[in-house]
């Protein structure tokens, strides 16, 4: 078949391609329909005018040289529309000779959809790369800024975070024009909490925008603008982590449905990235430190001390470092609760870290123990100071939920090179010093001597084999009488524990108590005593004589909750009097917590059990509580019995006045470490009720015992 001229012409009209006609001048001649809707004119406006016109500046000349050059091909040409829309096309020419004269055929191939695709491909490899290389989240936020600007306006990008439990937006990347970067806050109504919820994209205008205010979905939050782009980052779940945001404050670039499908494609692996390295960072914060605290924890501190050791070799310097204890910690949990107690082990954490220098490290070694590492020593005093601020300020009026609390902390030091050459010598003597701080009372520092360790090694000796001791039954319980000054004869005693430790010999309470309390072998141990105790007070009182078993209880012991359930089943077992049974208390167990105190001291009374208070003098100045709780008798400390001799002095004064303010309390007084006749001649003058002390005599085991009651009641 023969094709004509308008069969030609149709054709042409036909092709998803541009095709234009242009004169040896490179003016326009023709341009078919395809073109006219590329180039968003007419043929009319086309006409005569220069091809290469059509475009920018830049384009243009570019345009022009490849038309009258021997290169016919101009490819990822990058284009707008009418509507600001980008476009990217393949531009080939072909010289056409007619005649005399030549012409120009120019191809227009729209290749948008294809480069579109190939952005993404590219994006997400580039993200991927980006993800592998990267060591931490804020280098993957630049790299991820750095690759979206490759295909779209950046100049305003953030990325936003949500947690949705607590309902709190993190910016942890964002760049703006205008607006700082915003701190964590709970949801609003902006246009990111809008993404946030819907977990849909969002291309927003002046009338999208305007209509969202309207309908109450958004409220104006920052500068405002219209020209924005909101993209949820979703994981592969569905669960909605946070969004990515472009935003432009001009007209010079319009997003459009291209960027959003750029955005959208981009935001997946955003999203993955994010969450792995997230993930990442979680497990070696879980590997490196301290759940509760935050700090570095003991495996952290021990590599940055060994890194710290190698510094100073090289250098030649000095380092410390310190190892912290809290006194009496376990008071705090077990009266106020374990809630309290992490509440003050964080707040001492973040005192500990404000006290120390940025290059220091603050870790938290265990329970109520702290490590500290002072690289780069100039001068010991600089430690002096550290170690007096963190004992007499910041650890004074600690408040919680109210409350103000007393907290002390003993404090060892030990010193790079000469205490040690490696991390577990230098945390080792630090800790010994920190124990020697603990058996000097408490609530100072010293700094490591050589012999400390002998002494670490004895307490290490002495905790390892409590509690196979408990189990045997290695204890033993002595008693020193009370002689009644007015009868002249033994009315009672008080029980002591002994220790007889197969390899150690005979160990005074001093030497174990303490451990006992620390790892709470204090219980059993203390329910032991008791039941000893009434077991010896019944076979005496069924011998005849009738002798008050005084019974010390700590703080431990007291604090639990079993203690009178513990007295009460002792009382059934051995069928001892609850009238022969003395509980002796200190001021500070009394005073810890004075409404459960009182609540237990009534119960122990209900049962028929005395209780008596001792060391008193020692303790808390307020007198108040004498009145209060029902007690029944006052121990006088031996302190104030010592210079009794000194009827004027301020010992004497105090023990009369304890024995008036007894007596007027309806109390009996009992003064003990009586060593002289001097002091048993004051006591009488002032009327006081019994003596405990070495001039009767010192704690006996129950055969001596026995014999010198018998020897007092004939």
């Amino acid at each position: 078949m023969k094709l004509n001229l308008q069969d030609y012409r149709n054709i042409v009209e036909s092709l998803n391609e541009g095709i234009i006609i242009l004169n040896k001048d490179n003016c326009i001649l023709y341009a078919n329909k395809y073109t006219q809707n590329l180039l968003s004119t007419n043929l009319k406006n086309l006409l005569n005018i220069k091809f290469s016109s059509l475009f920018s500046k830049k384009l243009s000349k570019l345009i022009e040289d490849s038309i009258n050059s021997s290169q016919n091909t101009l490819n990822d040409i990058e284009i707008y529309d009418k509507n600001n829309k980008k476009l990217f096309i393949n531009i080939s020419s072909e010289k056409v000779d007619i005649s005399e004269d030549f012409y120009r055929l120019i191809i227009i191939d729209d290749i948008t959809k294809i480069h579109t695709e190939e952005i993404k491909k590219s994006c997400i490899y580039k993200i991927s790369e980006a993800i592998h290389d990267s060591d931490d989240l804020d280098t993957l936020y630049n790299e991820i800024h750095f690759i979206l600007s490759t295909v779209t306006d950046v100049k305003n990008f953030y990325i936003a975070l949500i947690d949705w439990e607590s309902e709190l937006i993190t910016f942890p990347y964002f760049v703006d024009q205008y607006d700082k970067i915003p701190s964590p806050y709970k949801m609003k109504k902006g246009l990111t909490e809008y993404v946030l919820k819907s977990g849909q994209s969002l291309l927003l205008n002046k009338e999208i925008y305007k209509n969202l205010i309207k309908t109450h979905n958004i409220e104006p939050i920052g500068q405002s603008c219209y020209n924005w782009l909101g993209v949820p980052l979703k994981l592969a779940n569905g669960k909605t982590i946070g969004m990515i945001c472009v935003q432009n404050y001009t007209d010079d670039y319009i997003f459009s449905q291209e960027d959003k499908k750029i955005l959208q494609y981009s935001s997946d692996q955003i999203a993955m990235a994010i969450k792995r390295k997230v993930d990442d960072i979680k497990i070696h914060k879980q590997a490196h430190y301290d759940d509760l605290t935050g700090l570095t924890n003991k495996a952290l501190f021990h590599d940055r001390l060994d890194q710290a050791i190698h510094n100073a070799e090289r250098k030649d310097e000095v380092l410390a470092v310190l190892f912290i204890d809290l006194d009496n910690f376990k008071y705090v949990n077990d009266s106020m609760g374990h809630s309290i107690g992490d509440k003050l082990l964080k707040i001492i954490g973040n005192k500990l870290i404000e006290s120390t220098r940025k290059s220091d490290t603050v870790s938290r070694w265990g329970g109520d123990e702290f490590t500290i590492l002072l690289p780069n020593i100039k001068r010991l005093s600089g430690i002096y100071k550290l170690c007096d601020r963190i004992l007499n300020t910041h650890l004074n009026n600690i408040i919680i939920e109210g409350q103000e609390l007393h907290i002390t902390a003993s404090i060892g030091v030990s010193l790079f090179p000469q205490d040690g050459i490696n991390p577990d010598m230098l945390i080792k003597n630090a800790d010994a010093a920190m124990y020697k701080s603990k058996e000097l009372g408490k609530n100072q520092f010293h700094l490591y001597k050589p012999d400390m360790n002998e002494e670490v090694m004895e307490r290490l000796n002495v905790e390892t084999n409590l509690f196979r001791a408990i189990k045997n039954e290695e204890f033993q319980i002595v008693y020193q009488p009370q002689l009644s000054l007015k009868s002249n004869k033994i009315v009672g005693f008080e029980a002591l524990v002994r220790w007889n430790q197969p390899d150690m010999g005979v160990l005074a309470p001093y030497k174990f108590i303490p451990i006992a309390e620390e790892t709470n072998l204090i219980i059993p141990l203390g329910e032991w005593i008791i039941k000893k105790v009434c077991e010896q007070a019944k076979l005496w009182h069924d011998k005849g004589y009738h002798l008050k078993a005084g019974i010390n209880i700590s703080a431990k012991q007291f604090n639990q909750d079993k203690l009178v359930q513990i007295i009460q089943s002792t009382i059934n077992e051995t069928s001892i009097k609850p009238s022969l049974i003395e509980l002796e208390l200190t001021e500070s167990i009394i005073m810890k917590n004075v409404n459960r105190t009182l609540k237990i001291c009534k119960e122990l009374k209900k049962m028929g059990v005395s209780i008596s208070v001792d060391d008193f003098g020692t303790g808390y100045s307020s007198l108040s509580y004498l009145k209060d709780f029902p007690i029944d008798k006052l121990k006088i400390d031996q302190s104030f019995i010592s210079n009794l001799a000194d009827h004027d002095g301020d010992d004497a004064k105090i023990a009369n006045l304890v024995i008036d303010l007894g007596h007027k309390l309806g109390l009996e007084v009992v003064a003990e470490g009586v060593e002289t006749q001097n002091q048993i001649d004051f006591l009488r003058k002032y009327a006081c009720d019994e003596i405990q002390g070495f001039i009767l005599s010192k704690p006996l085991e129950m055969n001596e015992f026995e014999k010198l009651i018998h020897s007092h009641s004939n």
